[in-house]
């Protein structure tokens, strides 16, 4: 099977309605109760087209396999049609939607006679699914293949349990596009972990990926963890998101709408009754203002330090960024928050540490930058009197 990119782009920030919803702030809330959310159902993963005019989102029925299927709802003419789910064929088994960046295809999961789960594609035109067709063995082994994400330049991430003897915990991997096919699998140590990833949002830019990891942390399963893409191409270390994304409930399949206002994602809590336990998942979203912060795009750095000579270290611009905010604010400190020394100054608009080194002793420093919505990421780094001496730690 070939693979193409972007043949329909969307280059224009969409309007979308949401179901006529007031939007979320900090605190998630309940993604289209009654419609999309139904009470008593097991509603799980959801997508929006690129320009804002499908949503399709995933049901499950552990009773009733056959029940177990992706819904999709169109705007036309102002107003949402039902969810219906006659638009895929043989939509039975089928989790995990995922239109692409172009929007003229649509990823899912399929499990066929109960087998672990492979990846689909179908082409997504006039707003129905068309011609579904399994990818190539490359991506679906004889394990789990689950979340997956696909950027605008055709990089594939997906995860799989094919390194677990088809066991519990998945992993994280990817592939890229050259020349319209996919010839190599790679897996991504630092998104990977001993936990089971089992979902995940990649960015249609490549800038950030949001995973779902069970990991026991904060009295709670699964989480959803946030990792950057730094300018030298690495991945910052996965970042739990906050308390009030992340509670004692398991959150899953994220996603973020097309104009990155929203991260949607699946909740399932577990409530005692009758004695036994009674699982229930709705979908929630949440303003991205509580989900990206500044990050360190760029560490390597270099400064000339001498014993009482002066010296001047000039940050460079991109030190940081932020997905969501241009405008940072800095300020620095010593590792353990104290003052910096006096024999030095702080110019937080041009991003120069300066002044005449007064210690023979090394001295580790904090650069801290927020953003407008009060989130902040840190950049830890030792200088010490030595030529070109510079240590981020």
């Amino acid at each position: 099977m070939s693979y193409s990119c972007t043949s329909k782009k969307h280059t224009e920030v969409p309007n979308i309605s949401y179901l006529d919803q007031e939007s979320p702030d900090s605190i998630p809330i309940i993604f289209g109760k009654d419609i999309v959310s139904v009470k008593g159902r097991f509603d799980m993963g959801i997508t929006i087209s690129p320009d804002g005019k499908s949503i399709a989102f995933g049901v499950a029925n552990e009773s009733n396999p056959n029940e177990t299927c992706i819904y999709l709802m169109n705007y036309i003419n102002g107003k949402w049609t039902s969810p219906n789910k006659s638009f895929l064929p043989n939509n039975i088994n089928t989790f995990y939607p995922m239109f692409s960046p172009s929007g003229n295809e649509l990823y899912f999961a399929k499990s066929i006679d109960g087998s672990p789960t492979d990846l689909w594609v179908a082409a997504y035109i006039d707003q129905k699914a068309n011609n579904p067709q399994p990818l190539d063995s490359i991506f679906n082994s004889k394990s789990r293949e689950a979340g997956h994400s696909i950027s605008k330049t055709g990089t594939l991430y997906f995860t799989s349990n094919r390194d677990d003897q088809h066991q519990c915990c998945g992993d994280i991997y990817y592939a890229q596009l050259d020349s319209g096919r996919y010839s190599q699998i790679q897996k991504s140590d630092i998104l990977s972990s001993e936990a089971d990833e089992e979902s995940l949002f990649l960015s249609p830019d490549e800038n950030y990926i949001i995973v779902q990891a069970w990991k026991y942390e904060s009295e709670s399963k699964h989480d959803l963890y946030i990792s950057y893409r730094t300018k030298e191409g690495a991945w910052t270390v996965p970042k739990r998101l906050n308390s009030y994304i992340n509670g004692k409930e398991i959150e899953q399949r994220p996603f973020v709408s097309p104009d990155n206002k929203f991260l949607i994602f699946s909740r399932t809590s577990v409530l005692h009754e009758n004695e036994q336990d009674v699982y229930d998942s709705d979908i929630y979203w949440v303003s991205t203002k509580s989900v990206f912060s500044p990050y360190v795009y760029k560490s390597q750095i270099e400064a000339s330090i001498r014993y009482k000579e002066a010296f001047e270290l000039r940050f460079p611009q991109d030190l940081f960024k932020d997905v969501d905010d241009d405008k940072l604010s800095f300020y620095i400190t010593l590792k353990d928050n104290s003052a910096i020394p006096e024999w030095m100054a702080f110019d937080d608009e041009q991003l120069i540490l300066s002044g005449n080194w007064t210690t023979k002793e090394p001295l580790t420093f904090k650069l801290t930058a927020t953003d407008i919505s009060g989130n902040s990421g840190e950049f830890i780094f030792d200088l010490e009197p030595k030529n070109n001496q510079y240590m981020p730690i």
